[in-house]
């Protein structure tokens, strides 16, 4: 289970060092790399709710093994794109790729959770993290040693194939609903407000995190006066703590509880990057970006499960993943445009008007037991266990 988040997140980490690469090979400016860079959100977006309905019907291991297909073929394409819409487009597919496995794997993680019993969401999210990060690092490595971005992809590209279609082959075979469930209605998510309070948190959390991987070099470097390499460490900083405050995540969601580990974590957050933002020293900006990341970590694997146990677990986290990929679609163009007319680090302040929110509004991610994962995904269509027995490691 944990190889197929290790995957996708190697996947988007991948590309992200890559390209400045396929900017130069393209002769993209920079208002056209930001128009093209909207494809994979708006892929993902796009496919999100579509996979969310699919999975009361089809099997997660298919659904999961597509989407790594898709992801695996079109990292490597987007080198022969021509043009700015040619690679727009490929992105876009690129996207729904991404969007079709993160839904999947969800819904299967979320099962997996409930037939161990435990909370082990984050650490699945973690293995995300370390994804991301491994594909940056090796994508960096490659470029520092010249290595051309369509050789580095297809290497990548072989590596999320193989990782992750052939550990999604231990997903469940059967549908994420019970058979009697399959209407129409039972494959959309059900009004709520708990739903859409959930909604709302992975839309802040994705925004906030979107923002500190678009802005937190421009703002240490720009606004702070920090060195470009310095700067540059600051989304990495960003990135290890979230990675290390997934790891404990399950650990510390047992002890404290869903509702106050958010409350804390989130109010934390706020409290440190406002802060880093008054403080507006290189030092205490590191510092900020570092609370950040820690304290955004837990937020969406918990949302995520809270979402899951509203009823049908597809159509549900297909809403709430494609509302937090709206916010981190659309995050980083505000703080933009706020950076316009009152400077970056007072359009930055949107962050901790969301993380302040997110702390308001952790009472929907209150536990609730499963009616739908556990009881219903007892075997697989050959009559094997649904949840192998390796996937809790």
């Amino acid at each position: 289970m944990a190889a197929v988040f290790f995957a996708l997140g190697a996947g988007a980490g991948s590309w992200a060092a890559r390209i400045p690469a396929v900017k130069g090979e393209l002769h993209l400016s920079t208002g056209a790399l930001g128009l093209v860079l909207l494809g994979p959100a708006i892929g993902s977006m796009l496919a999100m709710p579509a996979t969310g309905a699919l999975l009361g019907a089809v099997a997660p291991r298919r659904i999961s093994q597509l989407g790594v297909l898709l992801v695996a073929v079109l990292l490597p394409v987007t080198t022969f794109a021509g043009s700015a819409w040619q690679l727009f487009a490929v992105l876009a597919g690129w996207g729904a790729g991404i969007g079709i496995t993160d839904v999947a794997m969800n819904t299967e993680a979320a099962a997996v959770q409930e037939h161990l019993g435990k909370t082990t969401m984050s650490r699945f999210h973690a293995a995300y993290s370390a994804g991301g990060l491994a594909g940056a690092g090796t994508g960096a490595v490659a470029a520092a040693a010249g290595l051309p971005a369509r050789a580095n992809f297809a290497l990548a590209a072989a590596v999320i194939f193989a990782a992750g279609a052939g550990f999604a082959q231990l997903f469940s075979a059967a549908p994420a609903a019970h058979p009697s469930h399959h209407s129409a209605r039972s494959r959309w998510p059900a009004w709520s407000w708990t739903l859409a309070f959930l909604a709302l948190i992975a839309f802040g959390s994705f925004l906030a995190e979107g923002a500190a991987s678009d802005w937190s070099a421009v703002y240490l470097h720009s606004s702070l006066g920090a060195s470009p390499g310095l700067a540059a460490i600051g989304y990495t900083v960003f990135s290890c703590t979230m990675l290390g405050g997934r790891l404990a995540g399950d650990r510390l969601t047992d002890w404290a509880g869903p509702t106050r580990l958010v409350r804390v974590s989130a109010g934390v957050a706020a409290v440190a990057f406002l802060g880093a933002l008054l403080i507006g020293r290189p030092a205490a900006g590191m510092a900020g970006f570092a609370v950040l990341g820690a304290g955004l970590s837990v937020v969406v694997p918990i949302a995520f499960t809270a979402a899951s146990r509203l009823g049908l677990p597809g159509p549900n986290l297909a809403l709430v993943t494609s509302t937090g990929y709206m916010g981190m679609l659309v995050g980083p163009a505000v703080i933009g445009g706020l950076a316009e007319a009152v400077g970056l680090p007072a359009a930055l302040g949107t962050i901790v008007v969301i993380t302040t929110m997110t702390a308001i509004l952790a009472g929907a991610v209150k536990s609730r037991s499963s009616t739908a994962a556990a009881p219903i995904r007892e075997t697989a269509q050959d009559g094997a266990p649904l949840v192998p027995r390796k996937l809790s490691s």
